[in-house]
């Protein structure tokens, strides 16, 4: 079988609507060329629809004519390789996800361990992705989108901080014992120090824990403001949060 039978053959494989690349045909690592060629020869054949540059869709025929990928298809192909988890959906798109806010966002923002800026326009869904903090797996995810998350908890359209304060410590307390020190860990490494601070003063409030990791972390002569640092527990004296003046 050569090159072009067996490139033929995955693709009819796939589902429609799947999104994929030519990296992601098995043979393209050692016959780059020839994959690249059966694709672009046999394209329509295929019923493949070129995206941009090097991605393509497997179109689906409806009663109106070619279906364009379905939006969880889109971002499923941003956040996952090979079926590991190299991605999440982080920024306004996450805080509509969460219901920490009603404004509906315009693109979807997706950090990426793959470290490569890309952008995509699909459907009327805009794509662009963002190098994540720290590398993503399938079991740190949640814990990135909170740190994502509580790095802007003041800074979230149409929301109010505490409202969205309350909203977290019910997700946060369904977080063990071992993701909350997973967090700690992640915090320390790969966020602000005002981030490090926001989190060991909302572990204290609302899950009435001091973080001896995180508060070792902070700079001891640095202060950060914060518009509800009156009501979290010992927001200025163990977490040196202050509301601005």
């Amino acid at each position: 079988m050569n090159i072009t039978q067996s490139v033929s053959q995955q693709i009819e494989r796939m589902r429609s609507g799947k999104l994929f690349s030519y990296q992601d045909i098995p043979s393209y690592s050692e016959h780059g060329d020839a994959v690249v060629k059966a694709i672009s020869r046999n394209a329509k054949k295929l019923g493949l629809v070129k995206i941009k540059k090097g991605l393509f869709y497997k179109s689906e025929i409806g009663r109106f004519g070619p279906m364009a990928p379905k939006s969880n298809d889109v971002i499923e192909y941003f956040t996952s390789r090979k079926r590991k988890t190299v991605g999440y959906v982080t920024g306004p798109a996450l805080y509509y996800r969460w219901g920490l806010t009603t404004q509906i966002p315009a693109e979807v923002t997706i950090a990426t361990s793959t470290k490569k800026r890309e952008k995509a326009n699909l459907s009327g869904l805009r794509i662009t992705t963002t190098p994540a903090r720290y590398k993503v797996t399938k079991n740190n995810t949640q814990v990135l989108q909170f740190l994502d998350i509580l790095k802007n908890i003041d800074r979230i359209p149409d929301a109010e901080t505490q409202a969205v304060s309350t909203k977290l410590a019910v997700r946060l307390k369904g977080f063990s014992p071992e993701k909350i020190s997973v967090m700690e860990k992640i915090a320390v490494e790969a966020y602000s120090e005002r981030t490090k601070a926001l989190l060991g003063s909302f572990l204290e409030t609302y899950m009435n824990y001091f973080s001896e990791e995180l508060k070792s972390s902070l700079n001891p002569t640095s202060k950060y403001v914060f518009n509800c640092a009156n009501k979290w527990k010992n927001a200025e004296k163990n977490w040196r949060l202050a509301s601005s003046k």
